[in-house]
């Protein structure tokens, strides 16, 4: 473990989140927890719960969650740094400065001396020249993004050795702007328009080149590789240059390019970033979610913008963000209708949809609803789309819209949510869970899980068949506990399951001392039989819609086979 860590640790250690929080707010006890109104939303009833025992906190009306760290950082609206240094005086803790990384500092160096020279070698190249005034960049544009020109020599080379720090083999081959051939040291960039990639704060860590018309040598644009202090997955073009505009509009636009990124802050549309030609990451989503929690769409109108829009649905819906998309057709892309139309980015922004609805409206637009295989095409679209969605509650929310669309019967939307519904279909528990479901609202399983918690010595009771949990998260759970002995919190914490067994401690303060944990079972062994009942009586009536008389008897015996097993395990009729 590095020293920061320690420390970080230290400060956990000697400063409790209870205490902390009430400074802020006022707390109450709530069984085990305590719970408060929440400082990052308004509402009237209070979702904000604080765990000691985890020594975390989690607002079940908006979904912010965290340590004390995320806490101060979220509430002060400071960074990391300010934050460690405000807890760590508190806790009496003397940070360690840490050392300074010569390696590091050098290919920074590097960078910054390389983006210097490209800008200066711009206005000495007509051909650049001319194509950036095509694009209609102006003066301050090009100066705000240091964009530059890596002419076809090698006196990038010659510019940096030239200075009074000297690099050597290493440093420049790790900065990502050289290669190695026959032992000779040679330039990655040739003949193309540079804009240098800079991080949060601000610092060159590498370039994305653009190759000028007429030139077929290489991609149209190439990137900086991964080096030691650039890497694609985290990193977005503008994300330092749009920052302040991102926090005072509360919104980030997502858009493809470089030279769309640029355009939009030449028409003061400054809350925007672009991917650097790779796919959208979940790293790069949590970066800019320190930002803001709103994040609109506007990739280009072909078949692979919108394949990245659905992406980006299924990465942000995993982050209790919000999404929204929109489209700028008829135009390629942004740039190209801000060229235009100026005006029309204000109209999308403001008339931006939430990303699920738009992704359906795109699905639907050239589909006929009288045709079984177009419907059967979007159907299964929408299934697979939302058994990705981690969020019950986004489920449920998007399925709701499939209504305003007049695409499906009703009764093949109330079919699909049965399906994408019930049972509650998350994909792994390796994927973030999202934290928007109402604390208010917790499903008999969920509770089920909380109150086995409740007590120091985990045991689930003999009698307890689990087939009845179809929770298939709660259902793994409790098979875990079933299966091994000595079974603690901490235990289960460590396993992959992690976050139901957190949202389960948090719900301690649902629990009424009163809850019984057999009772609790019937009723969960009840809402089995009355789903499986659903479930058949759905596939009878489509049996007998399609005058299948073999296989609506099949199905009937069925049927009567369930309720005679529900009268015999649960008394009811």
């Amino acid at each position: 473990m590095d020293e920061n860590r320690i420390q970080i640790e230290e400060i956990r250690n000697r400063l409790d989140i209870v205490d902390q929080i009430s400074k802020y707010l006022e707390l109450k006890p709530a069984g085990k927890n305590y719970q408060g109104l929440c400082p990052f939303h308004t509402e009237k009833t209070p979702s904000f719960i604080v765990s000691p025992e985890l020594q975390r906190y989690k607002c079940f009306g908006c979904g912010e969650a965290g340590d004390i760290f995320n806490f101060v950082q979220k509430i002060e609206g400071i960074d990391f740094p300010e934050t460690l240094e405000k807890l760590a005086k508190e806790a009496g803790v003397e940070l360690k400065k840490p050392k300074v990384n010569s390696h590091i500092a050098k290919l920074y160096e590097i960078n910054k001396l390389a983006g210097r020279y490209y800008y200066t070698q711009l206005k000495k190249n007509k051909e650049a020249t001319e194509y950036i005034d095509k694009r209609g960049f102006d003066k301050n544009s090009i100066y705000k993004f240091a964009v530059g020109y890596a002419p076809g020599d090698f006196t990038l080379l010659e510019y940096l050795q030239s200075g009074d720090t000297k690099f050597n083999k290493k440093e420049l081959l790790d900065s990502g702007l050289f290669t190695l051939k026959n032992s000779k040291l040679r330039t990655k960039f040739f003949k193309r328009i540079m804009f240098p990639i800079r991080s949060t704060s601000g610092k060159v860590i590498g370039f994305s080149g653009r190759i000028l018309p007429g030139n077929d040598r290489g991609p149209k644009y190439m990137n900086t590789p991964e080096t030691p202090i650039y890497h694609k997955k985290e990193n977005v073009f503008g994300q330092y240059e749009s920052r302040k505009a991102i926090r005072k509009e509360n919104l980030v636009i997502f858009c493809e390019g470089q030279t769309d990124v640029i355009s939009a802050h030449q028409f003061g549309y400054e809350n925007i970033v672009a991917p650097l030609g790779t796919a959208l990451t979940i790293d790069q989503l949590k970066n800019l979610s320190k930002l803001t929690k709103n994040f609109l769409f506007i990739f280009d109108s072909d078949s692979a913008g919108q394949e990245a829009m659905q992406r980006a649905l299924i990465l942000i819906s995993q982050l209790n963000l919000q999404a929204y998309g929109a489209s700028v057709n008829p135009y390629k892309d942004i740039d190209e209708m801000l060229q235009d139309n100026p005006k029309k980015l204000k109209t999308l922004i403001k008339n931006k949809t939430d990303l699920f609805s738009f992704l359906l409206s795109k699905k639907i637009e050239d589909k006929n609803p009288s045709n079984y295989s177009d419907i059967n095409t979007v159907l299964n679209w929408v299934q697979e789309t939302l058994e990705k969605i981690s969020s019950q509650s986004l489920r449920s929310i998007y399925l709701k819209s499939l209504t305003n669309t007049h695409f499906f019967e009703e009764e093949v939307i109330r079919d699909l949510r049965k399906r994408v519904l019930d049972g509650e279909h998350f994909n792994s528990f390796n994927e973030e869970k999202s934290n928007n479901k109402s604390h208010s609202n917790i499903s008999r399983e969920e509770k089920m899980l909380a109150l086995l918690l409740v007590h120091e010595e985990i045991t689930i009771p003999e009698d307890f068949d689990l087939k009845y949990f179809i929770n298939t998260n709660i259902n793994k759970i409790l098979k875990f506990i079933k299966s091994h002995k000595n079974v603690t919190k901490k235990l289960l914490l460590e396993e992959d399951f992690k976050q139901y067994i957190e949202d389960a401690i948090f719900h301690f303060s649902q629990l009424d001392e009163k809850d019984d944990m057999y009772k609790l079972y019937n009723l969960i062994k009840k809402d089995y039989y009355e789903n499986k009942e659903r479930e058949l009586e759905k596939e009878i009536a489509i049996a007998e819609t399609r005058h299948d008389n073999k296989e609506s008897e099949r199905l009937l015996k069925q049927f009567l086979k369930l309720t005679q097993e529900k009268k015999n395990e649960t008394g009811d009729s």
